[in-house]
């Protein structure tokens, strides 16, 4: 009676604290965060691991690039290809991807259609490049593109994206709201990253006053994770564990392992695990 009782006790302490201490990071998959002013070392780095994740040359690998300026107003269209596309296009297929196709529209209607995302669903990595992070947000949250990147992410694809494409991985966007005088909720994400807010164009992982805000948010919304990217720097996020590439470092601020700092710094090397 008394083990019985002592399990019950330890199962119980066991089970609120895989509570507390949510799982944010992707369980099947793979998540790949650029923290924006890739040099085009680290950009093609990028794109390498977004290639090797997604089975190699031959897989289906889909740019969303409506955080761009310039672009028509729907992906594929008639006419020559604008430059930003042509440049996409030629950093993939440099890198040997063969197969590289284009969706792109800033009407929620077309984003919420069947005949729009159907190429989502045979395809093994979709990437986001940066821009206008809310353009993403007024586009593409809460639609059927969001359901199928979901979908391919479960089914062990690639998502990733840098600088606005990787703000809209996760969950929502933090940043000044001079009316409160604090750091707030601006635009809402995809949510590949559950109850995560990724913060690019970091400065300085420690000692900025930016740094120093996000955590004052993160601490007074407990059930939040942060993740701060430098610029320069690449995360890849894959069976538990975390990688960094570039020349910068991360910080993942996460309350319920530690409220006074992020509970994990990491530069360039080897991947660590992200339960430690």
């Amino acid at each position: 009676m008394r083990w019985r009782y002592v399990s019950a006790l330890l199962t119980a302490f066991m089970t609120t604290s895989a509570a507390a201490q949510s799982i944010w990071w992707p369980t099947a998959g793979s998540v790949i965060l650029g923290g924006g002013r890739l040099e085009e070392k680290i950009a093609l780095a990028l794109v390498d691991r977004v290639i090797a994740l997604a089975g190699g040359p031959d897989a289906l690998i889909v740019i969303i690039p409506t955080a761009s300026e310039g672009l028509p107003p729907r992906l594929p269209s008639q006419g020559p290809e604008p430059q930003r596309i042509r440049d996409l296009r030629h950093a993939f297929e440099q890198r040997g991807a063969r197969q590289v196709v284009f969706l792109h529209t800033r009407d929620r209607q077309v984003a919420n259609s069947e005949a729009f995302v159907t190429v989502l669903r045979s395809a093994r990595a979709v990437f986001f490049p940066g821009g206008a992070s809310r353009v993403l947000d007024l586009t593409y949250h809460g639609t059927l593109v969001e359901r199928e990147l979901k979908a391919l992410l479960a089914r062990g694809g690639v998502l990733a994206g840098d600088s606005a494409g990787a703000i809209t991985l996760g969950c929502f966007w933090l940043s000044w709201d001079g009316k409160q005088a604090a750091m707030a909720r601006i635009t809402e994400g995809l949510c590949a990253l559950p109850g995560v807010t990724v913060s690019p164009h970091i400065q300085r992982i420690e000692g900025d006053e930016q740094t120093a805000d996000i955590a004052s948010y993160l601490l007074a919304h407990p059930t939040t994770v942060g993740i701060n990217l430098a610029e320069n720097t690449v995360l890849v996020l894959r069976d538990g564990t975390a990688e960094v590439i570039g020349s910068g470092s991360i910080a993942v601020f996460d309350p319920t392992r530690d409220k006074a700092k992020p509970y994990l710094r990491l530069s360039a090397g080897p991947p660590r695990s992200l339960t430690r």
